[in-house]
């Protein structure tokens, strides 16, 4: 069974990289495929959504540093 502070590394890491592709896609797919379209509901999702992609994909990196040097410390089991 995993360790669950490697559990919530990989979850927070899931989220994060969802909530990016949530708030950065758009915003790419407006610019390049359709550039006449007003893009207010993509800048406005990049603006809210990928903040917080990237602050649970910091988190995400905290834990995993968290469950290594918990493991290290420890030793092999």
């Amino acid at each position: 069974m995993n360790e669950p502070l490697t559990l919530w590394a990989k979850l927070f890491l899931r989220l994060g990289l969802v909530l990016l592709a949530i708030g950065l896609l758009p915003l790419l797919a407006i610019g390049t495929l359709f550039p006449a379209i007003s893009p207010v509901v993509p800048v406005m999702l990049s603006l809210s959504v990928a903040p917080l992609g990237v602050l649970a994909t910091i988190a995400a990196i905290i834990l995993f540093l968290a469950a290594r040097l918990r493991r290290r410390r420890q030793g092999p089991s």
